[in-house]
């Protein structure tokens, strides 16, 4: 290019435009660089609180079944002493001598 081409209003202006638009295109980039980045780190958050979710609800689901098997095993328990001592008492009753009292 000539110094004469050069000050042509239509080369300056396409020169312009060209500038404009690399820069335009660099900005695009280092925005979606950014975005990109911005969303890693909270999708990384994310991973992180979701482990540790999940983690405390597996811990919860495991308390949970140890106080049913308790639970379970304290109704079991209570029905066969209530059952003993109506068993006993049928059995007491049943006998001469509670007839006599």
């Amino acid at each position: 290019m000539n110094a004469h081409q050069l000050s042509q209003p239509s080369s300056l202006v396409i020169r312009t435009l060209d500038a404009v638009d690399r820069a335009h295109a660099k900005a695009a980039m280092m925005i979606h660089t950014a975005r990109n980045d911005v969303r890693a780190t909270l999708e990384h958050g994310l991973d992180r609180v979701e482990q540790v979710m999940t983690k405390g609800l597996d811990r919860a689901r495991k308390g949970l079944h140890r106080a049913d098997v308790v639970s379970a095993d304290v109704v079991n328990r209570a029905q066969g002493v209530v059952g003993h001592a109506i068993e006993k008492a049928r059995v007491a009753r049943s006998k001469p001598e509670h007839l006599a009292s």
